[in-house]
């Protein structure tokens, strides 16, 4: 299976299992919302003031896994970078996701930043 089917699977499943590493070097995980997948990009947000946040900023590898109810398996291991533009990437993903208005309505969406990972190594199980 291709790496843009393998990100529409994770995309689909949505709500994935997202590891990265704490100051002390230990792992932190938690689930994210996968926000958009084209071609062979997953984007996804934070808000700045969460400790995930500045994880990403201080070291952006990143782990990433998640199971359909198909039971097949994603993992999706790479860097992830914040991107340029944060204001056309957020109000793009709340297009895409409008449910997210509900959790961050007007304004309020611009606490969160905007980040990529288009250069990861994808497995399927």
């Amino acid at each position: 299976m291709n790496a843009e089917k393998c990100l529409q699977i994770l995309r689909e499943i949505k709500d994935v299992a997202f590891a990265t590493v704490d100051e002390s070097g230990k792992p932190q995980i938690r689930i994210i919302d996968i926000m958009l997948v084209d071609s062979e990009k997953l984007y996804f947000c934070t808000a700045r003031g969460k400790s995930f946040y500045h994880q990403l900023m201080k070291g952006s590898n990143v782990a990433i896994t998640g199971m359909n109810k198909d039971y097949q398996m994603i993992r999706l291991n790479g860097k992830a970078h914040k991107l340029d533009e944060q204001k056309v990437w957020i109000d793009r993903i709340f297009k895409e996701n409008p449910s997210m208005n509900n959790v961050y309505p007007n304004d309020s969406r611009y606490v969160l930043e905007a980040f990529c990972i288009d250069n990861g190594e994808v497995e399927f199980f």
